[in-house]
């Protein structure tokens, strides 16, 4: 019942939002016991010492961490929104469910936030979740003893890094003349617009608008209005 909306509205007793969050918690039980099988690969401390070199998945796993946690804490903080709490718990477990490498600390990171943040909200269900890791020394990637292993209750709350939130990449919306032609997948963000400019004459869908069709040769482009992370306006003759 708290995932269908706010405590101080009133509800009617639903038998089948019931089957629906039951559904979600056995297939947050099955994510866990998967990851158990595939033991994160050294210590979360040390990878963060080295979040250039991860990889973008790494590094998507440990935005959306951080975005949940924002998310839960804030909710729970305002006005105890234990709706929005669940959706953003909710949304978290969808992306993990999508990673592919699950061996890197960021995934076992992510995995150990949800359950603290899932566990005041349902305790039994997160101690349990806990215990599992804690079976299978899956928190090994916190073996520095920031994580306590006898109850998740006695941990901390997953804390918020702020830095992880802006994405590292994006995708940028190429106009020509001012209408959209085509995007640009998975752009680093803060190119530059001389890099953008560069990367969108290389693209395929660029010989049909960027080019001439009699010579081959690339039109002349006399302006380039661009706006960071989102859009490149060409303006060609």
């Amino acid at each position: 019942m708290l995932y269908l909306a706010p405590p101080q509205d009133v509800l009617e007793w639903d038998t089948q939002s019931i089957v629906g969050m039951q559904r979600w918690i056995n297939r947050l039980g099955r994510l866990v016991d998967t990851a158990c099988e595939t033991p994160p690969i050294g210590s979360f401390d040390d990878a963060v010492c080295k979040r250039a070199q991860w990889s973008r998945e790494a590094s998507e796993t440990y935005r959306q961490t951080n975005i949940a946690i924002q998310r839960v804490t804030e909710a729970l903080n305002s006005s105890f929104a234990f709706n929005s709490a669940i959706a953003a718990l909710i949304e978290l477990s969808n992306y993990l469910v999508t990673v592919s490498d699950r061996s890197h600390p960021t995934y076992a990171y992510a995995l150990l936030a949800h359950i603290r943040m899932l566990s005041p909200m349902a305790p039994s269900v997160g101690e349990e979740l806990w215990e599992t890791t804690v079976k299978n020394n899956y928190t090994s990637a916190f073996s520095n003893g920031s994580v306590p292993t006898d109850t998740v209750f006695k941990t901390e709350w997953p804390s918020l890094d702020e830095s992880a939130l802006k994405p590292r990449t994006t995708t940028i919306v190429v106009q020509i003349n001012g209408k959209v032609r085509y995007k640009l997948e998975d752009m680093d963000v803060d190119l530059c617009e001389s890099d953008l400019a560069k990367i969108a004459m290389s693209h395929p869908n660029s010989k049909k608008w960027l080019y001439n069709a009699d010579s081959g040769e690339p039109k002349s482009i006399i302006k380039m209005i661009h706006v960071p992370n989102k859009l490149l306006n060409l303006i060609v003759k």
